[in-house]
């Protein structure tokens, strides 16, 4: 079992010391600690110092760090400057699942894969929306990839466009018509 904190409630009170120390005790087999307190949300930038301070209070377990973690080289960049054993990457990736083969290749020692073409990027939502489905049920996996459907638009030109019609697929036929014919292209 692994645990996932944030640094503490608040800035002016951090129990992230005392806490992961607790987890490890409690024999969890890593920590995962995320840099922001819990009364930022996921405003503000992650602390990536605090971070690295929480390794040296633990004795046995791995560290693994989170936070503004939104490509390759920042994953390097944590590797290389911040004592941890790994990192998570999280918000990043919804709408974006190949930032995890782009953040891979560098710490093999290859080259940072390019991103992929919009078609792709299109693709790999439809299939993002296939698994959904499978999972879910055609309704609720149409309603629950409305969310990660605007993740894979976001930064595009056209993807508030995108956003107020595929915020309002009811079902298969709506969402798929929608990416057909409003999907950001090239």
């Amino acid at each position: 079992m692994t645990a996932k904190i944030r640094l503490g409630c608040s800035r002016d009170r951090l129990t992230c010391f005392e806490v992961a120390q607790a987890v490890e005790a409690a024999g969890a087999a890593a920590l995962t600690v995320h840099g922001r307190v819990a009364a930022d949300f996921f405003k503000g930038t992650a602390d990536w110092n605090q971070i690295a301070e929480i390794k040296q209070h633990l004795k046995r377990i791995p560290l693994i760090g989170n936070g503004d973690l939104d490509s390759a080289e920042k994953v390097v960049e944590a590797f290389r400057r911040y004592n941890v054993d790994g990192v998570m990457i999280a918000r990043a990736s919804l709408g974006r699942p190949w930032l995890f083969a782009q953040a891979a290749a560098p710490l093999r020692g290859e080259p940072i894969p390019p991103e992929p073409t919009l078609a792709e990027q299109k693709a790999a939502m439809l299939w993002h929306y296939e698994l959904c489905c499978r999972r879910f049920g055609d309704a609720k996996g149409t309603l629950l990839m409305r969310k990660f459907a605007c993740n894979y638009a976001q930064g595009k030109t056209g993807a508030r466009f995108f956003r107020t019609y595929v915020a309002h697929a009811a079902n298969r036929a709506d969402f798929l018509a929608v990416v057909e014919q409003h999907f950001p292209r090239e």
